[in-house]
């Protein structure tokens, strides 16, 4: 466990947060598979770049002491590259592992994860990861959630039980409702003397704006509604984490167009660019501090799962491997009451993560899950994240009464 920062009154903005952004581009070359829809109607290779793929990496910084936040721009991270990068930049960040999360978008026109890829982007997030860091600035803090109505619920019950929608153009005999958790979550960190703003995002919507027989390229919608967010002001950065995307897939979904790619996009960065207009400042009690980072690795039915929360006064980052079901995300955001940037498919990949009810109903879902998976595994991953990060509201007082250095 990880504590920095300074006591403050609450609500006081505290000029010992920094923060700061860098990128690389990890497009990779035509003879990259694409993954996400397997290769029986893609084939091997690719047609070439409709937009690219970045490394995005956020630095939290308090106390000379670094957390990073790096997204990136691929359907998944495995489990086991994801452990490996992140000791890797522990080693050269000289970071603990809690301070280090890493999460793909989970764009479903990313390369397959070959080792050899991995091996090539790994100095590029190492420099994003160095440049993010040196480029800190003093902060403001601020944080907002609203519902953005851009995905559906692609599990359609009927009387014949669950039929799948995975695209309203291709299924319009099918009537999906709007996603189960359509929560949009704004972390908005902004110079305290200077020009600069950072807007870190999450949505849980399915970034399968392409579909299978798209032989292109491209981030989706998280990706080029980053950079559009970064077009439309000077010194603006973005960066997205995947919400609980589980059974929810945006309105133009598994379309060859990708036009579709811009049309989605465009909506969630002008909501984005909204909400950024209505933050408020995140709330700090006395003797709190700062940031304080977290990591567990936890067992559900025989898989170990990597948890990672990170509490920024009032507000929690949250990292899980999975593909997470949106009803368990509305108990999650009850249950810590308080906003929640959610990061999905964080510190690995260990397929969906459906709720009892969804499990027993069948659907893809149901039968896209790690072996032994059970019904209430689910919410028992959410009593884990829950106890993990009350452990972390409870650091202040235990601090207080045991007079601990910080470390």
């Amino acid at each position: 466990m990880w504590l920095s920062g300074e006591s403050s009154a609450r609500g006081q903005s505290l000029a010992s947060l920094r923060a700061g952004f860098a990128k690389a581009e990890i497009t990779p070359d035509r003879s990259a598979d694409l993954m996400g829809y397997g290769l029986a109607h893609r084939g091997r290779g690719n047609d070439g770049v409709n937009d690219p793929l970045f490394v995005r990496a956020c630095c939290l910084k308090a106390n000379d002491q670094a957390a990073y936040l790096v997204s990136f721009d691929l359907c998944v991270l495995p489990t086991d590259v994801a452990r490996k990068m992140r000791e890797h930049l522990c080693k050269e960040l000289a970071a603990p592992p809690e301070n280090v999360l890493l999460a793909a978008t989970h764009t479903h026109s990313g390369p397959y994860p070959s080792a050899e890829y991995f091996q090539s982007i790994t100095p590029k997030v190492i420099n994003a990861c160095r440049r993010a860091e040196g480029l800190t600035f003093p902060v403001t803090a601020a944080v907002r959630e609203a519902p953005l109505g851009i995905a559906y619920d692609r599990r359609v019950m009927t009387d014949d039980g669950v039929k799948m929608c995975f695209g309203p153009q291709e299924f319009d005999h099918r009537t999906p409702t709007t996603a189960a958790d359509p929560t949009c979550t704004l972390l908005a960190l902004t110079q305290a003397n200077g020009p600069r703003r950072y807007l870190l995002w999450s949505l849980g919507a399915h970034p399968v704006t392409l579909g299978k027989t798209s032989r292109v390229i491209s981030a989706d919608y998280p990706g080029r509604a980053c950079e559009m967010l970064a077009a439309e002001e000077a010194n603006t950065h973005a960066l997205f984490t995947l919400g609980a995307c589980g059974h929810s897939q945006p309105w133009i979904a598994t379309q060859e167009n990708p036009a579709g790619v811009e049309k989605v996009a465009r909506a969630a960065a002008s909501f984005v660019s909204l909400l950024a207009e209505g933050v408020r400042p995140i709330t700090f009690e006395k003797d709190q501090p700062l940031l304080i980072c977290v990591t567990k690795a936890v067992s559900i039915s025989k898989t170990e799962l990597d948890l990672t929360v990170w509490r920024l006064g009032d507000t929690c980052v949250v990292g899980a491997p999975v593909e997470l079901f949106g009803e368990l995300a509305v108990d999650l955001r009850r249950r810590l009451g308080g906003p929640v940037l959610l990061a999905t498919l964080a510190g690995g990949w260990e397929l969906y993560c459906p709720t009892a009810e969804a499990l027993k109903a069948g659907g893809y879902e149901a039968g896209a899950t790690r072996p032994g998976f059970q019904a209430g595994d689910g919410e028992k991953l959410i009593d884990e994240i829950v106890a993990l990060a009350k452990t972390l509201r409870d650091v202040p007082k235990v601090k207080a009464a045991t007079e601990a250095p910080q470390g």
